[in-house]
């Protein structure tokens, strides 16, 4: 290893922050080029990639907020339903139940 301060130690340290720099650059490509295979409609800009890709986010957030806001209505509608139909079995079992009661006295007369 060089002395610190000397020629040789500054010349290996720019090679390394270059190098370090370098791998940098490239992971940021790479994902770069990552979200423009994901994302439809991208351009080979990097600038229009990451406008694009904010764009497309925006969109798949409203349309999963007008999902939700959906499937909770459709939700709220099915347990409704669900409440409704309950209500009407009970009234059945009641009419049933009569039903039955005023068949059992009815046979008793008939006896």
């Amino acid at each position: 290893k060089p002395p610190v301060g000397s020629d040789e130690w500054h010349r290996i340290r720019r090679e390394n922050h270059k190098q370090v720099e370098r791998r940098r650059r490239e992971t940021i490509n790479d994902g770069i080029n990552e979200i423009a295979r994901i994302v439809p409609g991208c351009e080979k800009n990097k600038g229009s990639i990451l406008q694009r890709a904010a764009a497309y986010i925006r969109q798949l957030k409203e349309n999963e907020a007008s999902t939700l806001e959906k499937w909770t209505l459709e939700k709220l509608l099915t347990d409704q339903a669900i409440n409704e139909l309950n209500r009407q079995v009970e009234v059945l079992k009641v009419e049933l139940d009569r039903t039955r009661q005023d068949l059992s006295r009815q046979n008793e007369v008939l006896k």
